[in-house]
């Protein structure tokens, strides 16, 4: 089962309906994805970092991708 899979799954347990999860998914994957890529640069990010990987992970751009710009 996937991240995606289990995060609806679980919304739909705890009684969110289907439009809740639906607006409120993809914010929930940003996040973790984000939390990701402080993962990997090992350290925390700055107010600039953060706001700069959102803006990467709003436009599509992966974990991996984001990462290996940070590190130029």
């Amino acid at each position: 089962m996937d991240t995606e899979a289990i995060l609806s799954a679980a919304l739909r347990e705890a009684g969110y309906g289907p439009d809740a999860i639906g607006s409120a998914l993809p914010r929930i994957l940003r996040i973790l994805e984000a939390e990701d890529v402080r993962i990997e640069i090992g350290r925390p990010l700055s107010r600039k970092e953060r706001e700069y990987v959102r803006l990467q992970l709003e436009l599509g751009l992966g974990v991996s991708e984001i990462v290996a710009a940070m590190k130029k």
